[in-house]
């Protein structure tokens, strides 16, 4: 008879996962209902507490929280990358060339470099009244990230495959796609809540795109615990 209670156990990390998709949604719509709900020097206008919680700013809570997922997710796969490599799977050097891409866009959500590239998009092009200029060559920056991420979303299978796929579109749908409906918008002199709703979906949606991607990397692992020990590799056959 085997004893079962000598079995490890796997660790499921669904639970983490909602919680980060819970503080992304919740200082999505922070961002939204203070200035609408609260009606105080601090809170409208550029007072200090809507200015802080606003994803429109830069250099506040929302912006740690994607850096600090972007970190995050570039940390699992540069892991799993290291553990695939162990296990001597094929093409384990995808996951490293996503660890890298995503840690190149954390560094650009934390020093906004993206938008500093508006002269250059002005200097290739001039279209009257758009304030985007950035989306020129970030177009082109998009197609290496999507083509470096792409590497790795082909040599994965199933559920696992669709969650880097669908969090790739969500990504760069969000932040290139929406970025122009935005300029569009301001160039028609909208600000007004359909300019709001379009800000707040873009920053959710890449929010949602990157969580995607760390469950791609979560999907890889296979975790058990037993006693006294936390046991770590890659799952060839991702859980279903």
């Amino acid at each position: 008879m085997v004893d079962v209670t000598e079995c490890p156990a796997p660790v499921r990390l669904r639970r983490v996962g909602w919680w980060l998709l819970g503080v992304s949604v919740v200082l999505n719509v922070l961002s939204m209902a203070i200035p609408a709900l609260v009606d105080h020097p601090l809170t409208t206008e550029r007072g200090e507490v809507r200015v802080y919680f606003d994803v429109f700013s830069e250099g506040n809570l929302p912006t740690w929280w994607s850096v600090g997922l972007l970190v995050l997710t570039a940390t699992a796969h540069a892991v799993t990358g290291a553990l695939a490599a162990a296990a001597k799977v094929r093409g384990a050097w995808a996951w490293f060339v996503s660890a890298v891409v995503l840690g190149a866009l954390s560094l650009d959500d934390h020093t906004s470099l993206h938008e500093r590239l508006e002269r250059v998009g002005q200097a290739w092009v001039t279209f009257e009244r758009f304030p985007g200029y950035w989306l020129i060559p970030g177009v082109l920056a998009g197609l290496l990230v999507a083509t470096a991420l792409g590497l790795l979303a082909v040599r994965l299978t199933g559920a696992t495959r669709w969650c880097m796929v669908t969090g790739l579109a969500l990504l760069l749908g969000s932040a290139l796609g929406m970025e122009l409906v935005q300029g569009l918008l301001v160039a028609e002199g909208e600000s007004g809540p359909l300019y709001v709703l379009v800000l707040h979906a873009e920053e959710l949606g890449e929010n949602l795109g990157v969580l995607l991607m760390l469950t791609a990397a979560a999907r890889s692992l296979a975790i058990t615990r037993d006693a006294d020990r936390l046991s770590v590799r890659y799952a060839v056959t991702p859980p279903s």
